[in-house]
């Protein structure tokens, strides 16, 4: 009987073990629609670390999994521009703080509407890589997000194991 409550102690410390890692370290999300293609494909699958912004807000470049305002879903978006930044799509050109950006991810942004914005404290503008295609900060119901609103931040594509590879 003793062993018998050994081996169920063990399970059970295993299964609250890997929920607590699954629910506050490591997670997976499925990528859903095209809004970050090239750089990630419907159903691909992603490992997110969601500890990277316990003590710090993301950084531009980022690929993170957030909450969109009104929205039961997450979404996987990159950090364009973080607190204090003015970012800026004109004539088809991208810049942050005045200076043209070199987005070698992104797609469709010769094409988008003229967007300006200025990032206040713990504001932050996210985008799609593919511009055309994503429902991102630029909409009126969407807006800047804060700090909150991260989960985590996109790592590696683990599935299927032919697109394995690093989020940069």
């Amino acid at each position: 009987m003793k062993r018998y409550l050994s081996w169920v102690a063990w399970i059970a410390a295993a299964i609250l073990l890997g929920f607590l890692l699954r629910r506050f370290v490591v997670g997976t999300t499925r990528v859903a629609g095209t809004s970050m293609q090239d750089a990630l494909q419907p159903t691909d699958i992603v490992l997110v670390t969601k500890f990277d912004y316990w003590f710090s807000g993301p950084q531009r470049g980022d690929v993170v999994q957030c909450r969109l305002p009104e929205r039961s879903a997450t979404y996987l978006k990159r950090v364009v521009a973080v607190p204090g930044d003015t970012f800026e799509i004109r004539e088809g050109i991208a810049y942050l703080n005045g200076q043209a950006l070199t987005e070698p991810y992104a797609v469709g942004t010769d094409q988008c509407e003229d967007f300006q914005v200025r990032l206040e404290e713990d504001e932050y503008l996210v985008l799609g890589d593919n511009r055309l295609e994503s429902y991102d900060s630029r909409a009126e119901d969407v807006g800047l997000l804060s700090r909150s609103d991260f989960i985590g931040k996109a790592r590696w594509v683990i599935w299927p194991f032919e697109r394995l590879h690093s989020i940069a």
